[in-house]
């Protein structure tokens, strides 16, 4: 979404948000060159997704990419969405909260950085609803234990939502209990795209 600040070389407040609940999710900074730019991967359902990043990360957005690749061992084919940003000095302010020792860690800076936005887009980028009840997860198996157990604590002063690490095969990943789902539900419901009302109660 192209807009006045953006037009200056500096990102707006709502393109923070959605940057910090991207990298939240799936997506991640790299160095390219003197400096970073946002890469995210999506597989062709969640289009739609990839294209909205494209417009409200506009105008430091490149145009999306469609890939294709075949699997060398099962000869499938995967076909997925790519998208990055220009490489700009904007991005380093994120590496630094993100980023130690080129690995994507959590610290308690972002306390007051995840907004309801910023929630959603997590939730769009790396979040689902259990189907045997009124749960929510948000995947953080690539989080240690402590960094979890950070964002546990994020979760709570921030949206007053209680949550628990569950574990499967060894990883952790945050479970929103029934009882606050109708809570967390709520937060995120304004800004959820249609292509993921699946994930809604």
């Amino acid at each position: 979404m192209g807009n006045t600040v953006g037009s200056r070389g500096e990102l707006s407040a709502r393109q923070k948000e959605i940057l910090v609940g991207t990298l939240l999710g799936d997506g991640h900074l790299e160095k390219n060159g003197r400096y970073s730019r946002l890469r995210v991967d999506h597989y062709d359902r969640h289009k739609d997704y990839i294209f909205w990043l494209v417009k409200e990360l506009a105008p430091f957005s490149l145009k999306p990419r469609h890939i294709s690749e075949v699997d060398r061992r099962s000869g499938k084919i995967y076909s997925r969405w790519h998208f990055s940003t220009k490489s700009l000095p904007i991005f380093e302010e994120f590496r630094n909260l993100f980023y130690v020792n080129k690995k994507k860690r959590i610290s308690l800076a972002l306390l007051r950085k995840i907004t309801p936005l910023s929630l959603a887009v997590w939730y769009m980028d790396d979040g689902f609803r259990r189907r045997d009840s009124k749960g929510f997860y948000l995947c953080t198996s690539s989080y240690t234990v402590k960094e979890q157990n950070l964002l546990q604590l994020i979760l709570q002063k921030q949206f007053a939502l209680q949550t628990k690490i569950h574990f499967q095969h060894e990883l952790g990943r945050i479970f929103i209990p029934s009882a606050f789902a109708d809570k967390f539900n709520e937060v995120i419901k304004p800004f959820v795209l249609p292509i993921f009302t699946y994930k809604l109660l």
